[in-house]
């Protein structure tokens, strides 16, 4: 897989993040948003202007256009609060999997990809330790968007 394929395979399976955010959250999506942006805030993962609501939600977890894809702040914040939920969520598809693993790497700034490997929770390892690779080479390598 290219750098050019492996980030274009990511970024489609960012917004599953998103969607499982929402389908596990126990609460309104509103609430959901709401502890989304805190999360981000508080565990330095990104600094939200404002609170997504219910709609915003929906739009990043099934994106239409590059306007409706989700920040990163929101995907590292929906990958740190599903990483801790005893339900496990994981990955469904091999896009999926390279957007989780994207998101793992930026996650915190690790000082190797053996360090982010080992971080991973057991449940998710079997799912993202093959695919982060690619995405500590892609955080590391320069793109002129």
């Amino acid at each position: 897989m290219t750098d050019s394929d492996f980030y274009t395979s990511a970024m489609t399976g960012l917004p599953s993040l998103i969607e499982r955010w929402l389908e596990i959250g126990d609460t309104t999506p509103e609430k959901l948003g709401i502890i989304l942006a805190d999360t981000a805030r508080i565990a330095h993962l990104g600094d939200p202007a404002q609170d997504p609501d219910g709609e915003t939600l929906s739009r990043w977890a099934s994106p239409d256009s590059r306007a409706d894809h989700p920040p990163t702040w929101a995907t590292r914040s929906a990958l740190f609060l599903l990483s801790q939920m005893p339900a496990h969520p994981m990955p469904q598809t091999p896009s999926q999997c390279d957007g989780w693993a994207w998101a793992w790497i930026r996650l915190r700034q690790w000082e190797s990809l053996d360090q982010a490997r080992a971080a991973l929770p057991d449940w998710l390892a079997p799912a993202l330790e093959t695919r982060l690779a690619t995405a500590w080479h892609d955080h590391g390598a320069q793109r002129l968007l």
